[in-house]
Formats: structure tokens, sequence, C-alpha cells
């Protein structure tokens, strides 16, 4: 009878089993990028950790994936239960690396994983130079792979197996826009797009005065909106205006839409420009750069070309939810502060590698909220339709994006709430908060000291922020399962 019953559960579940494992699987690949860099570099004990930990993962994941076999059967909240999943447990083999080479605590080693595969940026790491190679180059991958999506990268290697299937995980995954009728071909226009920018990136850096392995990880991490690099006060380490500006421009473009990208190989710049997220990141970037350099003008008495050339590259680099530093943020005055925690709040574009809100919700939510208000005045009988481009929003999809939206402030009410309870002042409180959920990266507040709750803390936001909320919420509620042991329609 017990015997029975566990064939039922393993049948039931075989398709989240099976995602699980080809996750895992791809994941152990991953780990042999690092290991042939630290074989460049004569790093002998550490290419023995991540070659053993590579085969550790790939013979039971491909010899599980064989008695498994591809799963065909998965519903919305199937995918929604894996996505959720494979963004803990990829983060947690991840952290075996920092574990045993750099020999810090599981909570340490765990925080910098999930912030790398989650891109978000913060560091427990204070000697990043001292570190080898094979962690730096290890770092950098996690969050050029995090950038793009654990499950897209499940999705391309496993190749079309089912458009509805992909679909659903490419859906829980925090996408909902393709541009491509095949989910499939999406995921291998995107994964190409972002190949030739990495490319790119990487040989102008090297071009302007990086070295090839600073220029490669760097590439990695810009277009990926992580913010992760090989030295302790970051992009300041170069102080070169040029690689400020290739780094800048690189991660407009990976907060940016792919479907503006697209646009953009298939029409032309204009029509790039002409895209709604676009033109409005572009204001954004803008004004936010004006008021942030007339405060360090005024208040830090900085001269008009550095307080330009600091407020563009943090501007863009919070807003993205990159995270790179040229300058000591917390020594700006408050005006500059509250400006930069705004902009996490807003974060990239849907469809993009940057992390938060997103531009296109918050476009959508105030034009909603000026539709309301028109109906104030306007004819009972009146219907006027919000439009985005030329496409008629659905309640459905306005209902969506305003759950969206509550789910996301009472989190970080929670979060902030944690933190306070912690003892740390509320403003504080919510950049960190703001910077974990919006995987964004720096925040007013100091990770040197800082208790193992408090990093829990962190980490589950990461998590909540990376997922985009419903996902990660989704493997505890209990219908979920039930619903996902249903075959789909």
């Amino acid at each position: 009878m017990v015997e029975v019953k566990i064939s039922n559960v393993f049948t039931d579940f075989q398709h989240i089993l099976s995602s699980l494992i080809r996750v895992l699987l791809a994941l152990s690949f991953l780990l042999v990028i690092p290991a042939l860099v630290g074989m460049i570099y004569g790093e002998l004990n550490e290419v023995r950790v991540m070659l053993l930990l590579s085969v550790s993962l790939l013979i039971p994941s491909y010899l599980l994936s064989r008695l498994t076999g591809p799963p065909t059967q998965i519903n919305l909240s199937s995918a929604l239960i894996i996505a959720g999943i494979s963004w803990l447990i990829v983060p947690l083999v991840g952290a075996i690396p920092y574990y045993l080479i750099c020999n810090t605590s599981l909570i340490d080693a765990y925080f910098e994983s999930m912030s790398g595969f989650t891109t978000t940026g913060m560091t427990i790491f204070s000697n990043i130079e001292l570190l080898p190679k094979t962690i730096l180059m290890w770092r950098s991958l996690t969050q050029w792979v995090g950038g793009m999506g654990i499950i897209l990268l499940f999705i391309m290697i496993a190749g079309p197996l089912s458009g509805v299937d992909l679909l659903r995980l490419y859906t829980a995954e925090a996408r909902e826009l393709k541009i491509r009728p095949s989910t499939w071909v999406t995921v291998k226009d995107l994964w190409i797009i972002y190949l030739i920018y990495t490319a790119i990136c990487t040989l102008l850096l090297w071009m302007f005065g990086m070295s090839m392995f600073d220029a490669v990880t760097h590439s990695f991490t810009a277009i990926a909106t992580g913010g992760f690099s090989t030295r302790d006060v970051s992009i300041a380490a170069y102080n070169n205006p040029t690689i400020e500006l290739i780094l800048t421009i690189f991660e407009f473009l990976g907060a940016t839409s792919f479907i503006a990208h697209y646009a953009l190989f298939k029409l032309g710049f204009r029509s790039f420009l002409k895209y709604y997220e676009v033109r409005y990141y572009l204001l954004i970037s803008g004004v936010s750069t004006l008021i942030i350099a007339s405060d360090l003008i005024l208040n830090m008495s900085l001269d008009i070309l550095k307080a330009f050339r600091i407020s563009t590259f943090q501007t863009i680099s919070i807003l993205t939810t990159t995270g790179y530093l040229t300058s000591d943020i917390n020594l700006w005055p408050p005006l500059s502060k509250f400006l930069l925690v705004i902009l996490m709040l807003i974060g990239g574009n849907l469809c993009s590698t940057g992390g938060a809100i997103k531009l296109g919700r918050i476009i959508i939510a105030l034009k909603v909220v000026a539709n309301q208000l028109e109906h104030l005045y306007l004819s009972p009988s009146t219907i006027k339709p919000i439009k985005i481009n030329s496409h008629v929003l659905e309640v459905e999809d306005i209902t969506r994006i305003f759950t969206f939206l509550s789910i996301y402030f009472a989190m970080l009410g929670l979060g902030v709430l944690a933190f306070t309870f912690f003892g740390y002042e509320p403003f504080a409180a919510i950049s960190a908060i703001a910077s974990a959920q919006g995987n964004v990266g720096p925040a007013y507040i100091s990770l040197i000291g800082m208790g193992e709750l408090p990093k829990v803390v962190l980490i589950l936001h990461m998590w909540l922020g990376r997922l985009e909320l419903l996902p990660a919420l989704a493997i505890f509620i209990p219908p979920m399962w039930m619903q996902a042991r249903r075959r789909p329609a």
C-alpha cells in the first residue's frame, strides 16, 4: 500500500522532478567554465573543486534524466513551482565553491551565490582582488546566466520539446512577452542577442584599458545588469571615463526590453527609440542625471564635468539595477540618496535583465490612474480604453499588474519591518530591502558585521524579486501543488 502511494506521488510530480533534474544537468556543464579559467591561471586546487562538483552533479543528473524522461505534462502551476524551486536549488549548489574554496560560512556562501544568480550584486567579500580567478569567473558567470534566467538556459539546452510546456516555463520565470510565435525560437533569439552584446562589450572594454579577464567578467555582469566587479571599489578602480561610458551603454541595453532589441536588429535604430519603454527610460535617465548632478554641484562643490560624469554613471547603474559604483553614495546629499532609492524601485524594462518593479508596469499603472481621474468629469457612458502603443489593455492585464504592485510593496514593507526590528534605521532598512528585492546591489547599509538572520532576510528578498513574487510564493500555496498534479488542459 505504501509502495503504491509513493509510486503515485512520483508519477504525479514526475514532470516537476524531471525539469529540476535537467536544470541541474545544465548547471553541471556551467561549472566547467571557471575550471578552465582556473587551469589557465594555474589554480589547481580550485580546478579540482569545480570539476569534482561538476562531475558529482553531472552523473546523477544525467542518469536520473534518462530514468524520468522529458517533462511533457507541465501546466502553469507546475511551471511556477519548477521556477520557484529551481531558483532556490541552483544558488544552493552554486554556493559550494564559495564554501569550499573561500572558507565562508554556509549562510555567507548561499548569500553570495543567490546575489550572483539573481543579479543583485551584494557581496560578503571585502578583499575581492585576492580571490582566485576561478571564483571571480564563477561570480560573474552566475550573474550572466542569472540575468537571462536559469529556466531559459534549460529551455535552450532542452530544445523545442513542446510549445505549450516551454511557454509555461518561459512565463513562470517572470517573462510575459515573446518576440516570436514559437517559445523556443524566442529563447534562441534572446540568447543570440545576449551573446552578441556580451561579445561586443568584452571587445570594447579590452580595447580601452581592461585586461581580457576583467573585460570578460565585467561584460558578463554589465549586460546581465548584475554589478559584480573584480575590484573592491568597483569601477572606480579604473578611473577611466571611456570604460564608464561603455559600461553605461551596455547596462542600459541589458535593462531594455528584448522586444526593443529585436526591433533594433530587424527594423533599425528609429524603431528601437519608438518603443514606449525606451522613450520613458531615456526621459527618466536624463531628468534623474540632471537632478543628481545639480545636487552634487550645489552641495558637494563638484565641478560640472565631474558631477555629470558621476551622476550619469550612477543614475544608469542604479536605474538598470546593475549596481556598479564610481562614487561612495553614502556620502551623497540627502536628495540624491533618496532619488537613488526611487530609481531602485523603478528598475528595468519588462522582458529585460533588469529587476525591480519594471518601467512598463509603472507606465500602465499611471495610465490607469489618469484614466480613472478622467472618468470623474467625463460622461458615465464614455468608454475610453487604456492603450500601450496600439494594444488595448484588458481588465485581466490591469488586475495582474496591480496585484503585483500590491504584493511587491507588501513584501517590501515586511522586509523593512524586519530590518528595523534588527535595529537598523528606517531609511537604511528601506534601501537594503529595496535593493535586495529589486536585485540592485548597493544600499545605505554595510554587510560587514551583519548578523546571519538579516542576511537570510535579504536572501529571501533577492529570491522573491528575481522571480517577481508569484512563482516564489506559489510553492507555499497548497492548492498549487494539487493543481500541479493534474494534466494540463
